[in-house]
């Protein structure tokens, strides 16, 4: 039985690429890759199960990181380097395939319907940067694009495959009905790296923080990043979720440097201050968490606690430094 590879998000294109294959005899292994600021993790596992394939989740390499900085085919209307991002997940899946011994990759890509990075030009150099050139195989868009090795070795039936190109859904649906889908998986939310409203936190990072590492990048998507100055950043938490995940951030082995921050006389907010801990950034940030506590007596003693290098201590914050970051500091 041949085998293939499939980069798979859980959606109803990979979804379909996969159940495409299949209807012609092709055992399916999922790589379901995932980045920083994207993770389709369970509803992956749900369409997998559908299909009945084997699953195999893997975060983005290391160099990752590397890919966002300074994207060799640029960004997108945020900061998103699609092109740059797919050929960093058809490389992983190029090891699985080989790893494996399957003889091609498959993908849910369709021609035209991301500008980003599914023009025909986008799909043929992802393909090539890829080291997948001739082992590519978008079941979606075959008929329009240039046959692959396992389509011309008889292995793949290109007549069995389809033409789609555009953002048009309707037909898509209609197929997966065709072929005994039972579940339509819903389009995802997509990365956060496409979203203009997001992509000042990126900027700023990469502005402030050259040496930035992944645990820099996966803080962005929590809390309200504030900048205090070229070497300090305040990140405050928005709700129970997100103080949770702030103590867990500055728990990792992997944190960059930064100072926990936390209501010691009231119930608030939590912060982290990421950067150098100096007695000024720490007092800014201790109002900052006094600026977004939602209730606080008349009459109480607001002490916070800064928590920094294993060593704990209490800090007192005076009510007026609070409203004096209503002017000067506003989130990313």
């Amino acid at each position: 039985m041949p085998r293939a590879v499939a980069l798979f998000s859980g959606g109803l294109d990979s979804t379909l690429a996969i159940r495409i294959l299949q209807e012609q005899g092709f055992e399916v292994d999922a790589l379901n890759v995932r980045t920083t600021f994207e993770c389709c993790e369970a509803p992956a596992a749900r369409a997998a199960a559908e299909l009945g394939v084997r699953q195999t989740v893997l975060d983005v390499d290391d160099d990752y990181v590397d890919v966002i900085r300074s994207p060799r085919y640029g960004y997108g209307r945020g900061v998103n380097p699609c092109v740059d991002c797919r050929i960093h997940m058809a490389k992983m899946a190029r090891r699985m395939m080989e790893n494996l011994g399957a003889c091609v990759v498959i993908s849910g890509e369709i021609l035209g319907q991301r500008p980003m990075s599914q023009k025909r030009c986008d799909l043929e150099v992802i393909a090539r940067e890829s080291g997948l050139e001739g082992r590519l195989l978008r079941p979606l868009s075959a008929k329009q694009l240039t046959p692959t090795i396992p389509e011309r070795e008889g292995l793949v039936d290109r007549n069995r495959l389809y033409g789609f190109a555009g953002r048009g859904r309707r037909k898509l649906t209609a197929l997966a009905g065709q072929l005994g889908l039972r579940v339509f998986p819903q389009p995802s939310t997509g990365c956060a790296l496409t979203e203009e409203s997001f992509a000042p936190r990126v900027r700023d990072l990469m502005r402030f923080d050259p040496e930035a590492t992944s645990w820099d990048f996966e803080l962005l998507n929590v809390g309200r990043h504030i900048r205090l100055d070229a070497a300090t950043k305040a990140v405050i938490g928005r709700n129970a979720e997100e103080n949770a995940a702030l103590r867990s951030f500055a728990a990792r082995e992997d944190a960059s440097g930064s100072a926990r921050i936390e209501p010691e006389s009231f119930i608030g907010p939590v912060a982290l201050l990421v950067g150098e801990p100096r007695e000024p950034s720490l007092r800014l940030a201790g109002a900052l968490v006094l600026r977004y506590t939602r209730r606080l007596e008349p009459n109480a003693q607001v002490l916070v606690r800064v928590t920094h290098d294993h060593q704990s201590r209490v800090l007192p914050i005076e009510r007026g430094e609070a409203d004096r970051t209503e002017s000067c500091f506003s989130p990313l």
